[in-house]
C-alpha cells in the first residue's frame, strides 16, 4: 500500500527525478514515472538467490525491504540523497527467486477461506517486485529520459514538468494550443523508450506464466478486468450528463466558449486555482492543516506514530510527502512552508495518506503494508477535499465569490479526474484486446469521457504515457471510495463531516485496518453494494450548485444506482499466472 509520489521517487532513482516527472493533469493522478503497479525499480542483474526458508522469512524480508525502501526515499526527498535502487534488495534477493512466488502459492493453497486475501497481496507484491526487477534497466532508462526531457517554449527550454503550469498561466488559446504541440513533439521522442519498458514487463511475466498485460494487471490490482471495465463504464454513464453540463458552464463562465470549442489543452487555464495566496499563509499551513485535523477529533502525530519534518533546507523538495518508513509506529510527513490554496490541498492530501498508515493496526505485512494502492489515494483525496468546502475556504477569508469559483472549480477537477481514469482504463483494455480499431476506440472514448473534441496535440494520458498494467483503476477506484467516505460522513454528521468527531471516530477505525480490506470491501461496509459513481455525481452536482452554477438535466435522488460493483475480494479465486 505504498504511496504514488513515494513510487515515483524510488523509481526515478535519484531524489530529484521524481521532481522533475510530468506534472499531473488538473484533477491530480499518480505523477512520475514507476515500475510495473508501481513497484520500485531494482537495478543491477540478477543474482541466484536462496529462496525463503519459510513464509515467516519471507514476511520479515518484505518488511525490511519495504522499511529500506522507505528510508531511502526519505534521505532523497528531504536531503537530496542520490538513491541507489538496488541497495534495499542487498541481502534480500530470496525475494526475487520464482520459489518466493510458488512458496506464497502453496500457502494459499492449504489455507482457509479467510486467510487467502492477505497470502493475495503478498503474491501480488512479489510479482510487482520481479517484474520492476527484470524490467529495470528499460524502466530506469525511460525515467531518467523522462526526467531530462524539454521542450522549447518562447525561446526557452522548458522541462516537461512545466507544461501544466504554463498552459495554466496562458490567457490566450492559439498560444496553449502551440504550448501543447511543442510539449506533444518532445514526449513522442519517448515512445521508444516507453515501448521498450512495457515490452519488458510483458516479457518478464510471460515467463512467470501470464499470457497477456492484462493477465498480470489482474493479479497485481487484485480485481477482474472485465470487472474494472464495467466499472469505468458506470463511472462514465452516470456521470455523463453532469460533466458536460458543467464542463459547459465553466467555460462559457470563465473562458467565455461554449465546452465544445475546448480542447484538453484548454482545462488547466479553466481548472486553475485563483484565489488569492495572502490568505492562506505558508507560516499557517501547518497549523491550519492540524485545525482541520483536530476539527474531526484526530491530532497530528496520531499518538506518536507519525514525525513531521516541517524544516526548509536546501536539498529538500517542497512537495508534500508521506513516507511510511514503519508501520504504524513509524510513518515520517515532510513539507516545505509554501503560501496558497494549493499548498494547503496538497498538505492535507499527505496528511491523509499519513494518518491512515500510522494509525493502522497490528498484524502481518501484509495487512498493515500491502493493501490497494487506491486506498491511500482514497485517504489523501478525502482530506484534501476539505479544500473544496464553501465554509472551510470562507473560514480562511475568501469573500464569497472566490470561495464559489474555487468550490466549483474544485468539483470539476474532480470529476474529470475520475473520468481521464475511467477512459484510460477502457482504452487501455482495448488496446490489448481490438489494436487494429485501437485508434477509432481510443477517439469515441475521449471524445465522450472528457466531453470536448480532441486534437492530436491534446495531452492525453493513454496518448503521453500507455498503462497496460492499468494503474489507472487505482486512481477510479480511489476517486469513487474518497466520495462515498464523504458522502457517508456528512450525512452522519448532517453538514460539513469535518466539523464532527464522529467522523474523527469512523476513519481511525476504518484506518486502523490498514489493507485488509479491499476498496469495494470498505464500500459496502457503508451500505453500499460496491463501489458506485452515484454518490460523486451527486457531490459534484451539490458543488456546483454552491458554486453558484444550476446545472440542467436530473439525476438520480438514490446514490445506490444500479452499476456493475467491484468484483468479489480476490480470496474468491486463486491469482492468475505461474
Amino acid at each position: 500500500m505504498r504511496h504514488p509520489l513515494l513510487l515515483a521517487l524510488l523509481a526515478a532513482g535519484c531524489a530529484h527525478g521524481a521532481a522533475t516527472a510530468p506534472a499531473a493533469p488538473p484533477g491530480g493522478g499518480a505523477p512520475g514515472p514507476s515500475g510495473p503497479a508501481g513497484a520500485p525499480l531494482a537495478a543491477a542483474e540478477p543474482t541466484t538467490p536462496h529462496p525463503p526458508d519459510s513464509l515467516a522469512d519471507l514476511r520479515d524480508g518484505v518488511e525490511a525491504l519495504l522499511a529500506a525502501q522507505g528510508e531511502a526515499a526519505w534521505r532523497g526527498w528531504t536531503a537530496g540523497d542520490p538513491i541507489d535502487p538496488a541497495a534495499a534488495w542487498k541481502g534480500r534477493e530470496a525475494l526475487l527467486a520464482p520459489e518466493a512466488l510458488a512458496r506464497v502459492a502453496e500457502a494459499r493453497a492449504a489455507a482457509p477461506e479467510a486467510d487467502r486475501p492477505a497470502l493475495d497481496r503478498l503474491r501480488a507484491f512479489l510479482l510487482g517486485e520481479q517484474l520492476a526487477r527484470a524490467s529495470a534497466g528499460p524502466s530506469q532508462a525511460l525515467a531518467a529520459a523522462r526526467a531530462a526531457a524539454t521542450f522549447t517554449w518562447d525561446k526557452r527550454t522548458v522541462p516537461l514538468r512545466q507544461f501544466i503550469p504554463l498552459l495554466a498561466a496562458e490567457p490566450e488559446a492559439p498560444r496553449r494550443q502551440a504550448l501543447a504541440a511543442a510539449h506533444a513533439a518532445a514526449v513522442r521522442k519517448l515512445a521508444p523508450l516507453q515501448a521498450a519498458r512495457d515490452a519488458a514487463v510483458a516479457g518478464a511475466g510471460a515467463r512467470l506464466g501470464y499470457a497477456s498485460t492484462l493477465d498480470l494487471a489482474a493479479a497485481l490490482r487484485g480485481e477482474e478486468v472485465d470487472a474494472l471495465a464495467a466499472l469505468a463504464e458506470a463511472t462514465l454513464a452516470r456521470t455523463d450528463a453532469t460533466w458536460k453540463a458543467l464542463l459547459d458552464a465553466l467555460a462559457r463562465k470563465e473562458l467565455q466558449t461554449p465546452a465544445e470549442r475546448l480542447r484538453e489543452r484548454d482545462l488547466p487555464r479553466l481548472l486553475r486555482t485563483a484565489a488569492p495566496p495572502d490568505a492562506f499563509p505558508a507560516t499557517r499551513l501547518l497549523a491550519d492543516a492540524e485545525a482541520t485535523l483536530a476539527g474531526f477529533g484526530l491530532d497530528l502525530t496520531a499518538g506518536g506514530h507519525l514525525a513531521v519534518d516541517a524544516a526548509a533546507r536546501p536539498g529538500k523538495l517542497p512537495r508534500p510527502l508521506a513516507v511510511p518508513v514503519l508501520v504504524p509506529g513509524g510513518v515520517r510527513l515532510s513539507l516545505t512552508p509554501l503560501a496558497g490554496l494549493d499548498a494547503a490541498r496538497a498538505l492535507l492530501h499527505e496528511l491523509g495518506v499519513a494518518q491512515a498508515a500510522a494509525r493502522t493496526a497490528g498484524g502481518p505485512v501484509e495487512d498493515r503494508r500491502l493493501g490497494s494502492a487506491s486506498l491511500p489515494e482514497a485517504w489523501g483525496s478525502l482530506l484534501a477535499g476539505v479544500t473544496a468546502s464553501p465554509e472551510w475556504l470562507a473560514n480562511h477569508g475568501l469573500d464569497a465569490e472566490a470561495a464559489r469559483r474555487e468550490v466549483r472549480v474544485a468539483a470539476a477537477r474532480r470529476l474529470h479526474a475520475a473520468r481521464q481514469a475511467a477512459a484510460q482504463l477502457l482504452v487501455e483494455v482495448a488496446r490489448a484486446r481490438e489494436p487494429a480499431s485501437l485508434a477509432a476506440r481510443a477517439a469515441a472514448i475521449g471524445k465522450r469521457a472528457l466531453g470536448h473534441p480532441l486534437d492530436a496535440t491534446d495531452p492525453l494520458p493513454w496518448a503521453l504515457e500507455p498503462d497496460p498494467l492499468l494503474r489507472s483503476a487505482d486512481r477510479l477506484m480511489a476517486a469513487l471510495l474518497a466520495a462515498q467516505v464523504e458522502a457517508h460522513l456528512a450525512a452522519a454528521a448532517g453538514g460539513p463531516w469535518w466539523r464532527a468527531r464522529g467522523s474523527g471516530v469512523w476513519l481511525a477505525g476504518a484506518w486502523a485496518g490498514g489493507g485488509r480490506r479491499s476498496p469495494g470491501a470498505v464500500a459496502r461496509s457503508l451500505g453500499a453494494a460496491g463501489l458506485d459513481p452515484g454518490p460523486l455525481d451527486a457531490l459534484t452536482r451539490a458543488a456546483a450548485a454552491a458554486g453558484g452554477l444550476e446545472l440542467p438535466g436530473s439525476t438520480p435522488t438514490s446514490t445506490s444506482t444500479p452499476t456493475p460493483t467491484t468484483p468479489a475480494p480476490s480470496s474468491t479465486r486463486p491469482p492468475a499466472g505461474g
